[in-house]
């Protein structure tokens, strides 16, 4: 039978600080590990009053946060770091988080998590977008969830899901709303986002989404690899064209004080059904990331390369996305910007798996180069 829990429900006043289920509880007879869920309420600095979800599936341990918009803090598996090390430390708690504060650029004050989602009104950078002043990559990641509920379903595959339901609504702007499954098969060494972004409205909407996942070491370092089927790449910036575009897929290592964020933006290949996948292989190949999702929900991928100093934030970022993050304004007048009509819905569906052997990352390097079709066609001219 499946096992159904509410830990948060607004609409009803209901708000569970302190909960954990585990295998033993569900009396899981399915002889794939034991499993574990709890809810907690964080204390002191500015993570006060965060609420977090911790999930262990019998072998990836994974924490979901529910204050912050769904998004995922950290993930380990078999001693594996999947995340980075920011200089923010906390989950910060969105209630010391002014979006506004440095001309828009406060979503960073509280930016260290594994999986973040950019959107849902707009995402990129600050700026005014007619009488309009948008903040950077949008609201959904400090929007806390009005309603959480946790599943195990033993079958077919038993699994964990968490359901989540965040509003980003105000009057006279958007009514959209976020409704995600997080899940993972026990003793599975992946995740699921199945995400629907919902307008509640009654006239269109425009709408943006990214998923910012997240690496640092030991995934990331000197000799590092990024892996997809690129069909066509080019540099963002000025910045990003400085480097030899032959190497624009490769990782140095952190660089002295003074370094300055690459970023590269690409549109993939992918199978008849629009499933693609995209790689990032440690220095030695024995170890890997991989995020799967399908172009026809999120045709646009950003890698970010930031291999500043270790204690300034040395991370990259695996990023598909409906649009690139240029400025609302930009992506508008590109015609990359998606409107959902009245109560019209746009679905993303994206898989993060940790690869934990050299012949699994050989497989999944395999896996991209059958998809490759052709030779990517790889520019030198920035797009910005």
């Amino acid at each position: 039978m499946v096992y159904s829990k509410v830990l948060t429900d607004s609409s009803h006043g209901i708000s569970l600080k302190e909960w954990r289920f585990d295998s033993t509880q569900a009396d899981d007879r399915s002889a794939k590990g034991a499993w574990s869920v709890r809810k907690s309420c964080l204390a002191g600095g500015r993570q006060e009053g965060t609420e977090i979800v911790e999930v262990d599936n019998g072998l990836l341990k994974f924490v979901v946060v529910p204050t912050r918009g769904m998004n995922l803090w950290r993930a380990e598996i078999q001693g594996v770091r999947l995340g980075w090390d920011s200089p923010v430390t906390e989950i910060v708690h969105p209630q010391f988080v002014d979006l506004t504060e440095r001309g828009g650029k406060g979503w960073l004050n509280g930016f260290g998590e594994w999986i973040s989602r950019c959107g849902l009104e707009s995402m990129g950078p600050p700026g005014p977008d007619g009488p309009q002043v948008l903040t950077q990559h949008g609201r959904i990641n400090y929007l806390p969830a009005s309603y959480l509920e946790f599943r195990f379903e033993p079958e077919p595959n038993p699994r964990l899901v968490l359901r989540g339901i965040v509003d980003e609504s105000f009057m006279f702007g958007p009514h959209l709303q976020l409704i995600t499954e997080i899940s993972t098969e026990i003793g599975s060494s992946e995740l699921v986002l199945n995400d629907t972004v919902l307008n509640l409205a009654d006239i269109p909407q425009e709408m943006e989404s990214l998923y910012h996942v997240n690496f640092g070491p030991p995934l990331l370092g000197a000799g590092a690899k990024f892996l997809a089927p690129i069909k066509r790449v080019a540099p963002r910036d000025v910045r990003a064209a400085e480097v030899d575009m032959a190497k624009w897929n490769l990782y140095t290592g952190p660089q002295p004080a003074g370094y300055t964020e690459q970023v590269y933006f690409a549109e993939l290949w992918a199978d008849q059904k629009g499933f693609t996948q995209a790689l990032l292989q440690s220095p030695d190949g024995s170890l890997g990331a991989l995020v799967a999702f399908n172009v026809q929900q999120l045709p646009y991928f950003t890698l970010w390369k930031n291999e500043a100093p270790l204690k300034t934030g040395y991370v990259t970022g695996l990023e598909p996305a409906t649009s690139y993050p240029f400025h609302r304004a930009e992506e508008r007048k590109a015609g990359r910007l998606p409107k959902l009509a009245p109560g019209e819905s746009h679905r993303a569906d994206v898989v993060i798996k940790a690869l934990l052997t050299q012949a699994d990352v050989s497989a999944a390097a395999r896996k991209i180069a059958e998809l490759q079709h052709s030779e990517p066609h790889v520019e030198a001219t920035p797009m910005a």
